[in-house]
């Protein structure tokens, strides 16, 4: 079963880009398809001991085109800072509700890359 996910993006003025979703809690979020992030610390493979400081992986998240496209485009064609993103992660209840678990906030977010991807099979 997916992990229901969407992202409330503010741009450099604080400003809400306001995606596609219109259900009523999540009125003007980017619904997500998929999301990925990784943490990793450098060891000594030999000793087990921590060689250096945490590196974060970018996030990478998946949308379908909507309204924020064009927006995306701008922001990394001319080197914007978004002011703030949150990622709402939702769990699915027993009962079949949808229920708020996890939460990713980030401030003074570069969108860094745009990659367009038309599934042949969406």
């Amino acid at each position: 079963m997916s992990t229901p996910a969407h992202l409330w993006l503010e741009d450099e003025n604080g400003s809400p880009i306001v995606g596609g979703c219109l259900m009523p809690l999540r009125l003007g979020s980017i619904e997500l398809k998929s999301f990925s992030h990784g943490v990793t610390i450098p060891v000594d493979t030999n000793r087990g001991k921590l060689t250096g400081t945490r590196i974060h992986r970018p996030i990478v998240v998946v949308k379908e085109f909507d309204r924020t496209t064009p927006v995306l485009y701008r922001a990394v064609c001319e080197g914007r800072t978004l002011k703030k993103a949150i990622i709402r992660m939702y769990r699915i209840m027993a009962s079949g509700i949808e229920a708020e678990y996890f939460n990713i906030i980030l401030e003074n977010v570069k969108i860094t890359t745009v990659s367009p991807y038309l599934s042949p099979t969406a």
